[in-house]
């Protein structure tokens, strides 16, 4: 937990879920913490979109499965208003389970920071609400990877929307994305994959003998390069092209 004396401004989270009672649960363990604040909740959407503009929030907790509008919609206007303001907040951190695989990939790929399963721990909860205001993104690597790996896997099987889900994003090959990997440098290919392995902006600055300054800006080009507008699209392309696979202790530049 954050001292109280630590705090200066805190991290202002929306909570979107059609829950109510979900809703009210998320609030409680972040405004029990002194640099979290719960500025509002909203039911679906369209509300969190209107509520952003009232609150102007730094975090969005949002659930993928909401009625009027549902949170892959929302996830991709927030991403593009950010992008046409020149902003970098808010952040959505995604909340799923593990039937939600297709959405979660869907999500990924509509700008999102992040993604939580909705039964993590509560100390989990806040450290992730606190690691995508920093820029950060995958802040349970056991379970997140293991996700991704199946959202990848399964677009590759599938490659378009079954039984009413939305279909992801058209999938690059490995091949298509050897290209654009290219463009990066040997330093940004080393941030590229030890993003995909789940290290933060403070591990990455330690493992690299940087400043997390310098890392930022690293992870900036490594996504401005590959054309991408989050961290987390980033390893789905470390993933996809082959550069990090399951259960590989080396990095394959040549896929």
């Amino acid at each position: 937990m954050v001292a109280a004396a630590e705090v200066a401004d805190p991290i202002r989270v929306l909570v979107a879920d059609d829950q109510g009672v979900i809703r009210m649960g998320l609030a409680m363990i972040l405004d029990h913490e002194p640099d979290l604040t719960t500025v509002a909740q909203a039911g679906d959407g369209e509300e969190a979109l209107r509520l952003i503009e009232q609150y102007d929030p730094d975090v969005v907790l949002m659930d993928i499965r909401m009625p009027v509008m549902d949170g892959l919609v929302a996830t991709e206007r927030i991403t593009r208003a950010n992008q046409e303001s020149g902003r970098d907040r808010p952040a959505v951190l995604v909340l799923t389970t593990f039937d939600d695989e297709a959405y979660v990939l869907s999500a990924v790929r509509a700008g999102a920071s992040g993604f939580l399963l909705k039964d993590t721990d509560p100390d989990l909860l806040v450290s992730a609400v606190r690691a995508v205001h920093r820029g950060d993104s995958l802040v349970d690597p056991a379970s997140t990877r293991v996700l991704l790996e199946r959202c990848v896997e399964l677009e590759r099987q599938l490659g378009s929307s079954a039984d009413g889900q939305p279909a992801p994003a058209p999938a690059m090959t490995a091949g298509r994305w050897a290209g654009l990997l290219a463009q990066l440098s040997e330093r940004e290919r080393d941030v590229l994959v030890w993003m995909a392995r789940g290290l933060s902006n403070r591990d990455l600055a330690a493992k690299l003998f940087v400043s997390e300054t310098t890392v930022k800006t690293h992870v900036s080009s490594v996504l401005s390069k590959l054309g991408l507008s989050s961290r987390v699209q980033a390893v789905v392309v470390a993933y996809e092209a082959g550069v990090v696979r399951p259960g590989e202790a080396d990095v394959r530049w040549d896929a």
